[in-house]
C-alpha cells in the first residue's frame, strides 16, 4: 500500500511541474524532459489462496472505476505503470441444478367386460336333528307295562273271571266278560290264533268217556267249555293236541284292545298275550322283559 502511495505522489509532482513550464515558455511548445523518473521494479505480489467458502466482498468505487490516464505533451517519455492485480476475488461459478420434471404416464382406460367374481360357497354338512316323539296322552291307560304299544287303547281294560289251560301245541283262554274262548297255536299255519263263542252250558257233561285213554302219558282231554270245543271241532283238536294240564286254571284276567286292532290278554303269572289283528301272529310276554311264543 505504501508503494502505491509513493507512486501516486510522484505522478502528481510530474503533472505540477509540467503545468508550471507552460506558463514560463513563450515560443517553444515542444516537449521537454524535465526529470527522468525511474520506477523501481515491484516484487510480484503473493498469490492469495481463497478459502473453500469465500466471504462476499463488496466492491468499492476505486476497484470498479478505471483510472484516468493523462497524456502530457512534453519532451519526456511517460511511462504508464502496470497496476497490480485487482484484489477482487474470482468467484467460483456455482452449478445451478435444473429441475427435471418427470411426466407421469397417462393410463389409458380400456372398457373391458369382466365377469364378476363371486365368493365360493362352502357347504357345511349339518346333521339334521332327529325329532323325538312326543309322549302320547291317552284317554285310557294300558293294564300292563310291557310290551308298550305305539298307540293308545280303544277303551279301558275289561276285567273279570278267566280260565287258562296249556296244550301240547298251544293255549286256550276263556274270558267271562265276553264268554269267548281264545285258541293260540304254536305251529306256523294260519290262522295263528282263533276266537270262538263258548257253547257250554251248566248241566252239560263236562267230558266224554271216549277220550278217557290219552295216547301219551301226562296228557288229558279238556273239560267243560274247552272240552266241548275240542271234541266238536276236529281241526282245533288236531292242531292244538291234548291238554298238558289235567285241570283248567281259573284266575282274574284283563283284556284290552289297541286302536290298530291288536288284542292284549292277561294270563296267570303276569303273562301278557299280544294277538295281532286278523289272526296273523301272536306273542307271549313274561314279566317286564321276557318274550316267549311267536
Amino acid at each position: 500500500m505504501r508503494k502505491y502511495s509513493t507512486l501516486l505522489w510522484c505522478m502528481i509532482i510530474v503533472l505540477v511541474a509540467a503545468a508550471c513550464g507552460d506558463s514560463g515558455r513563450s515560443s517553444n511548445s515542444g516537449p521537454r524532459l524535465v526529470q527522468e523518473v525511474t520506477i523501481a521494479a515491484t516484487d510480484p505480489l503473493p498469490t492469495r489462496v481463497l478459502s473453500p467458502t469465500p466471504s462476499p466482498i463488496r466492491a468499492t468505487a476505486e476497484q470498479v472505476s478505471p483510472l484516468e490516464v493523462a497524456t502530457v505533451e512534453a519532451d519526456f517519455v511517460l511511462v504508464t505503470p502496470t497496476l497490480p492485480p485487482s484484489k477482487t476475488p474470482t468467484l467460483t461459478p456455482t452449478s445451478t441444478l435444473t429441475p427435471t420434471v418427470t411426466r407421469t404416464p397417462t393410463v389409458t382406460v380400456t372398457n373391458t367386460a369382466i365377469a364378476p367374481q363371486f365368493p365360493t360357497s362352502v357347504i357345511i354338512a349339518v346333521t339334521a336333528p332327529v325329532p323325538q316323539p312326543l309322549p302320547q296322552v291317552c284317554d285310557s291307560t294300558w293294564f300292563f307295562i310291557q310290551p308298550r304299544p305305539n298307540n293308545c287303547p280303544l277303551s279301558p281294560p275289561i276285567s273279570g273271571q278267566g280260565v287258562y289251560q296249556e296244550f301240547q301245541n298251544g293255549y286256550m283262554i276263556w274270558v267271562q266278560q265276553q264268554d269267548t274262548i281264545y285258541v293260540l297255536y304254536n305251529d306256523p299255519a294260519l290262522p295263528r290264533w282263533q276266537v270262538f263263542i263258548d257253547q257250554f252250558e251248566e248241566g252239560m257233561p263236562e267230558d266224554d268217556p271216549a277220550y278217557t285213554d290219552a295216547p301219551t302219558p301226562n296228557t288229558w282231554q279238556p273239560r267243560r267249555g274247552f272240552g266241548l270245543l275240542w271234541r266238536t271241532n276236529a281241526l282245533v283238536r288236531q292242531r292244538i293236541g291234548w291238554a298238558t294240564q289235567e285241570w283248567e286254571q281259573p284266575y282274574s284276567t284283563q283284556l284290552q284292545r289297541a286302536k290298530d286292532g291288536t288284542t292284549f290278554i292277561l294270563a296267570p303269572g303276569g303273562v301278557v298275550f299280544s294277538l295281532a289283528r286278523g289272526g296273523g301272529s301272536w306273542q307271549r310276554f313274561v314279566g317286564a322283559t321276557g318274550v316267549f311264543g311267536n
